[in-house]
């Protein structure tokens, strides 16, 4: 095997290469967000076994006409509604009124509530399938997404089950009354012993008023669950990561009770749209269909198939990792997490001992490759920062959420800013670079930052160790073949290489950016300018083009913040669809 380890001094990417990279990593984001999108809303002439969106509105008009909160006339007008919607789909409600005293994590004092359980009775016997959702309101909204879309989404799939054959298990779908006062209706109704022998719940919530509808958290030992997921929801949208980020969250629904008692469930909600939620926005006018159809689509999936599964034993000692991906759910054992990482390290190992012997890969080369996008990752933070608070100073405050939600109008915009600003700075430094770290010693510097943070990741959130393996398990292929070529250093710049080191952790962390971005406020998104940091430090073939044509690719981003930030200028004006938030 002869190498070459010399390559000409001139050297250029073809000129097509640079825009091609740019134009793939948009078109391949798309893509990806095009497979998550909700699908389009049935009508009500849609056949009486599937679900329709137009006919569950209409459930939803009657109940979020106003602010129903727990204990007024309007929430038991509600439930009235309720009640008589109930029995007309022959589901027997059964009206389970409290009124006691209640002592929980938050509250202890006198309640009356009114939880509502409806039953469509199973062939078989065995332990139900529970869905749920709740009926009550804050004060201040209507509650049109949270969650009448959801009570709605639930009646619908009951008259959906009801039109076909029956299922094998029983279902029963629980309406619960002051989720909002502290998950009250939930704490009763699984102190009950009668409520503690369920097989499987699935919960439906809103965060927001529009996008698609999401699984974000799942019991302990959700091994099995995962599989029956993945077979149950035709278009699914969840990962790992969620479940492990939501564990440290202060955030809590109805299912936070379910867990607490030892019953396996399922999560489910949408968040795109926040800034209508608990807000008097949050009404009629701002439900999507196609929000409520993937909604509903879900629930009516999961009916199908849990409805129709043995439910005595769904519990597991393992967990799994997963991530959806042109519309599949892809999963593995969380226990392969440890062997796959341990594997990785020594494979890098392996390499960087392997090229020092053949190539220019050096100490002083690799120590430069690393240490410059960690820098860089630090002043695109300072930088971003420092941007946001300008933002927020002149425009942003007076359209952000009080209470410390942090909910803004355009937060999308802003983050996307974020990300240019940290390409800019990462090309600069690169382009600084560029003579003194060879197209190896980046390689191998960037995946050893992204080996790192898959050993962080595999001891503290493995659900989130994919986003870095399956980007790693790509370049070692890469570096692989490079060895086998008659230039190594050459061969890094093939477009075949530049393009697929590129696109697959595109591939991974677009759908995860994609959801923080709209359940997170624009301060925490500062958290992610460090991650695409060293995300760009791996894909230091394409970094690299683009630094050799830094004339055009900073001016290029630097004018796409401008007009991001300028529509975000231009539609800071309060009007009715977007107040000014009261500060408190």
């Amino acid at each position: 095997m002869q190498i070459q380890l010399s390559r000409p001094p001139d050297h250029r990417p073809p000129y097509w290469l640079p825009l091609t990279i740019i134009l793939s990593v948009i078109l391949f984001i798309s893509i990806l967000l095009w497979f998550e999108k909700p699908p389009q809303p049935r009508g009500i002439d849609a056949p009486a076994t599937e679900f329709s969106a137009e006919r569950a509105m209409a459930h939803v008009e009657q109940i979020a006409q106003e602010p129903h909160p727990m204990g007024t006339p309007a929430n038991a007008e509600v439930r009235a509604y309720l009640v008589e919607q109930m029995e007309q789909l022959g589901l027997n409600p059964d009206v389970q009124e409290f009124n006691d005293r209640l002592k929980t994590n938050y509250i202890d004092a006198d309640i009356h509530l009114t939880n509502i359980l409806g039953v469509i009775k199973g062939t078989k016997p065995g332990k139900p399938l529970l869905l749920m959702s709740h009926y009550d309101t804050v004060p201040m909204a209507p509650g049109a997404n949270d969650a009448s879309v959801s009570v709605a989404s639930l009646l619908e799939t009951a008259r959906a089950i009801q039109a076909g054959p029956p299922p094998q298990n029983d279902i029963w779908f629980l309406l619960t009354d002051g989720e909002e006062r502290g998950l009250l209706g939930a704490e009763v109704f699984f102190r009950d012993p009668k409520h503690q022998d369920i097989g499987m719940i699935a919960n439906f919530e809103a965060r927001g008023s529009k996008g698609s509808s999401f699984m974000f958290q799942t019991s302990g030992g959700n091994d099995r669950i995962i599989e029956e997921y993945a077979r149950a929801v035709p278009n699914p949208v969840s990962n790992s990561l969620l479940v492990d980020l939501y564990k440290q969250l202060p955030n809590e629904t109805d299912l936070t009770v379910a867990l607490e008692h030892g019953l396996p469930g399922l999560n489910f909600a949408y968040g795109d749209g926040w800034v209508a939620y608990h807000t008097p926005m949050d009404n009629v006018e701002n439900v999507s269909l196609e929000t409520m159809q993937h909604q509903g689509e879900n629930a009516l999936a999961i009916a199908k198939h849990f409805g129709n599964l043995d439910l005595d034993d769904l519990s597991s000692t393992s967990d799994r990792i997963y991530f959806n991906v042109f519309g599949l759910l892809v999963h593995y054992p969380a226990h392969w997490a440890l062997p796959i990482t341990s594997l990785f390290a020594v494979i890098w190992l392996a390499f960087a001992v392997l090229y020092t012997r053949i190539s220019r890969f050096s100490l002083k080369g690799s120590l430069i490759g690393a240490l410059v996008p960690l820098l860089s990752a630090v002043l695109s933070t300072a930088v971003s920062y420092g941007l946001w608070m300008l933002i927020y100073k002149l425009w942003a405050e007076k359209m952000t959420q009080y209470s410390g939600a942090g909910a803004t109008y355009d937060s999308f915009l802003y983050s996307v800013s974020f990300m240019l600003i940290t390409l800019i700075v990462h090309v600069a430094s690169i382009r600084w670079i560029l003579r003194k770290v060879n197209e190896l010693e980046m390689l191998l510097s960037g995946a050893f930052l992204f080996l790192l943070l898959l050993i962080g990741s595999t001891w503290f959130l493995p659900g989130a160790s994919y986003l870095f393996a399956i980007p790693l398990l790509a370049h070692f292929i890469v570096l692989t073949w490079a060895i086998f070529t008659r230039d190594p250093l050459e061969s890094l710049n093939h477009p075949v290489v530049v393009l697929g080191t590129a696109l697959v952790p595109v591939l991974m962390f677009a759908s995860v950016f994609h959801i923080l971005f709209i359940l997170l406020p624009p301060g925490i998104h500062l958290f992610s300018v460090v991650l695409v940091g060293l995300i760009l430090a791996l894909m230091s073939p394409a970094v690299r083009i683009l630094a050799n044509s830094w004339k055009w690719v900073l001016p290029a981003a630097f004018l796409a913040i401008i007009v991001l930030l300028g529509i975000g200028w231009s539609q800071a004006e309060p009007g009715p669809d977007r107040p000014v938030y009261e500060r408190r």
